[in-house]
């Protein structure tokens, strides 16, 4: 494992470089990238632990906040990385809509105990692969004895997200695709399909509909021309849209927020991660 830590901070503070001091002291070398979207993409490749550090100014959930945490999120999944947040418990509890709790390795209250979160981090970067479990998690036998004075706090959840059933359109050029995402999603939701841009507008000219997932990369129309139709239109405007993207380089990220949807999601996740994510963005609508 890369005994790399990236801290994820709006800037260079006391307690970051309190951090790092404190990492290197253990032989754990750490650097502080700042809470965007480029700087994330560029920095988290060398790391084998992200540290996410919520301090006051991060508190305020901007639309920019909140697309750098689904990016975070997006770029845990493809790298198979883990997280440790810290926060103040309200910070947590509202990032933790857009951050996928399968990859939280700790979450620590602020003000942090500081000799807890570098046991911590020691022993996950020095664990052996007997210590692990499928996750990349410590087990119970590893993590036994922590939690000292109170102040490292491990998630607890509880009871079952009931999802109401609402209306969703894909819209994709890929029939195989279409076919698989449908599946998926059928159980829990009201599922139109449409291959191309005519066929969605065409189906939406006689459907309601609450969110529409959308391919950025088609042919003849793209997922862009079609969004800008969409939003040109006055009964559509209001619908909200996520990209469905191949492509996670921060390039391409950038180029789909440009536009300002409602999201976007990878086209690597899996069941669980898609409707993890469409349970969290209903859940506030």
């Amino acid at each position: 494992m890369l005994k790399n830590v990236m801290i994820i901070s709006t800037s260079e503070s006391f307690a970051i470089k309190s951090m790092e001091q404190k990492l290197i002291a253990v032989e754990i070398s750490a650097y502080q990238v700042v809470a965007r979207i480029a700087e994330i993409g560029a920095g988290i490749d060398k790391a084998g632990l992200i540290v996410l550090y919520l301090d006051e100014r991060m508190a305020a959930m901007t639309a920019s906040l909140q697309n750098m945490l689904s990016y975070l999120n997006d770029k845990l999944y493809e790298s198979n990385k883990m997280l440790i947040i810290i926060a103040k418990r309200k910070d947590y509890e509202i990032a933790m809509r857009y951050i996928s709790e399968d990859f939280v390795l700790q979450f620590f209250d602020r003000p942090m105990n500081m000799d807890a979160f570098v046991n911590t981090i020691f022993e996950y970067m020095n664990a052996g692969e007997k210590q692990l479990d499928e996750k990349g998690k410590p087990t119970e036998e590893g993590a036994e004895g922590e939690n000292p004075e109170g102040q490292q706090q491990k998630r607890k959840f509880g009871g079952d997200v009931i999802v109401k059933r609402r209306k969703i359109l894909l819209v994709d050029d890929d029939a195989s695709y279409l076919r698989i995402i449908r599946n998926w999603l059928k159980d829990g939701y009201d599922v139109g399909v449409a291959s191309s841009g005519l066929q969605a507008i065409m189906w939406l000219a006689k459907n309601d509909v609450d969110l529409i997932l959308l391919d950025y990369k088609m042919p003849v129309a793209t997922g862009a021309q079609i969004f800008a139709m969409l939003k040109n239109d006055s009964q559509t405007k209001s619908i909200p849209v996520f990209f469905l993207t191949g492509n996670s380089s921060r390039d391409s990220v950038m180029e789909i927020l440009k536009l300002n949807p409602e999201g976007y999601l990878l086209k690597t996740f899996d069941r669980k991660a898609l409707l993890t994510r469409l349970e969290e963005f209903f859940e506030f609508r």
